[in-house]
């Protein structure tokens, strides 16, 4: 893809996204915002892509939140409701919640404001030791209004999701660990070997799966448990499961002993 403001790399199924302005601390104005809505629609569209590696410029930041210095016209026509973004939110990720493939969030240095709303819409965060976590937009004069003040209630319960969002405080990686928001923190320097191991775990997993799993959890934070299990079997994603090969290529593989060889999700 042509981009300006991220660099993408495809490596087989797996996307890594490298947010690329360092001179910013990776902070995103409209343009940058534009450009990752069009990588996230790519990555969603394309069947040989199943995964994709969020990640920051330099050892620095992940990402800064919104570039407060770089002027925006509200009549840009791309603009959601007059806001330097498209209708998928900030980075083309915090309100693209029909989202069907993982996403993988690798922190390196801190990730604050629409940073780390960016990654806490992703699947699962990796964390370089070094990062550090907050929604600091009250310091400046604004509050988190890219789902990140909903998503740390969700990931943290309603007393420690309080003391981050009115305190505007961060956090460091060892935290963000033991309170559940990170999956894993290594050394700063094994950051994109961590992310890329998860990525491959799973890429291991037949993506009708994967994708029939994300479509059940989004309908349980939509309609709750007794609802979601009860009107599972009707979303798109489950029904192309048991009618894909996948379903069929699983068991064969197991029988035959050998490793399954998955289509391409559709």
């Amino acid at each position: 893809m042509d981009t300006r403001f991220c660099k993408v790399e495809i490596d087989g199924p797996i996307m890594t996204v490298t947010i690329d302005r360092p001179e910013m601390r990776n902070a995103l104005h409209g343009d940058a915002n534009f450009e990752l809505g069009e990588v996230f629609d790519h990555f969603e569209a394309t069947p040989q892509l199943w995964v994709a590696i969020l990640t920051g410029s330099g050892d620095k930041a992940f990402s800064a939140g919104a570039d407060l210095r770089t002027p925006f016209d509200k009549n840009d026509p791309r603009a959601f409701k007059g806001m330097p973004v498209p209708e998928t939110g900030f980075a083309g990720l915090v309100w693209r919640f029909n989202r069907r493939k993982p996403v993988i969030a690798a922190v390196n240095g801190f990730a604050v404001g629409g940073g780390f709303e960016a990654a806490l819409a992703c699947d699962i965060i990796v964390s370089a030791e070094s990062a550090s976590f907050g929604l600091t937009e009250p310091k400046v004069g604004l509050a988190a209004l890219g789902g990140g003040i909903q998503r740390i209630i969700q990931e943290l319960g309603p007393k420690r999701a309080h003391a981050m969002l009115l305190t505007a405080r961060k956090i460091g990686a060892a935290q963000a660990r033991d309170w559940g928001m990170v999956a894993e923190v290594v050394p700063d320097g094994e950051l994109m070997v961590c992310a890329r191991r998860w990525a491959e775990e799973i890429t291991a997993c037949s993506p009708a799966s994967i994708m029939a799993t994300k479509a059940v959890m989004q309908s349980y934070y939509d309609l709750g448990m007794e609802a979601s299990n009860r009107e599972m079997f009707a979303l798109p994603e489950v029904r192309s499961l048991f009618t894909g090969p996948d379903a069929r290529e699983g068991g064969k593989a197991f029988a035959e002993k050998r490793k399954p060889v998955w289509a391409d999700p559709q």
